[in-house]
């Protein structure tokens, strides 16, 4: 008989998760895009507060994953891809006479993509780095470019090429091999070092001037952080190659 231990406040906080992202859906649906936003947003909150308060009390548990990873697919998955339809997908039709919306099929490569991510995060045993950009840093992504968007008055139906591409390149980092950095371990121990808490000082007293652009262009650092770094990784890999093969030479 197998027994799996359930921990009350991890998985209620999981559960908030999951619903927000579920009301999101539906408010999407209804055209309230800046109330599903807002919601997907309260769940990537109350998904980063589960794992952290899991590990801190230490009540992680096998049943606490893989319910954090279901409720995923709807906060992270379902959800940004129907608020990605209905907020410029439904009128992105490239392909005249097709009875699929080009749309619709952009929404699903993203709600692949989210799922790809997740199914190779439940197996992957790395603790300090991700393998491809975490999806709820995906949504993150499309709620706050929407909240930022709205709030300049930018209209994207004069730019419906530049979101398709941006969202194919958000799917396509989630799928990818690039590292990003886990931030799992920060702040897990009592004692945290000083430059930590220095910057972290400082990204509170920046974010309070502008919260959604600062945290949208934090989000954008983050996201180009992985490419950054493979690109340093292979270049790196190419000089030591070189170095080896001219060591070689004058042995």
């Amino acid at each position: 008989m197998i027994r799996n231990k359930i921990y009350l406040i991890p998985n209620l906080l999981t559960t908030g998760s999951v619903l927000c992202g579920f009301v999101s859906i539906i408010y999407s649906f209804g055209g309230n895009l800046a109330i599903a936003a807002n919601l997907i947003l309260a769940s990537f909150i109350l998904d980063g507060l589960d794992g952290r308060v899991a590990r801190i009390t230490k009540t992680t548990s096998d049943f606490g994953a893989q319910y954090d990873s279901l409720a995923d697919v709807v906060s992270f998955g379902v959800a940004p891809s129907i608020f990605l339809y209905q907020w410029f997908l439904k009128d992105v039709n490239f392909l005249i006479n097709s009875w699929l919306e080009l749309g619709v099929i952009i929404s699903s490569l993203y709600l692949v993509s989210v799922l790809l991510r997740l199914a190779r995060f439940n197996v992957s045993k790395s603790n300090d780095f991700f393998i491809g950009l975490p999806c709820p840093l995906g949504a993150v992504l499309v709620t706050l470019s929407f909240i930022v968007f709205s709030k300049f008055d930018f209209d994207l139906s004069l730019h419906k090429e530049v979101t398709v591409f941006i969202t194919l390149l958000i799917s396509f980092l989630m799928i990818s091999k690039f590292s990003y950095f886990s931030f799992k371990n920060i702040g897990d121990n009592e004692r945290i070092k000083f430059y930590w808490l220095l910057f972290i000082i400082f990204l509170l007293l920046v974010t309070l001037i502008n919260p959604p652009l600062v945290l949208l262009l934090l989000a954008v650092i983050y996201s180009i952080s992985g490419l950054i770094m493979n690109i340093f990784r292979q270049f790196k890999k190419r000089n030591n190659a070189y170095s080896e093969d001219n060591k070689d030479k004058y042995v």
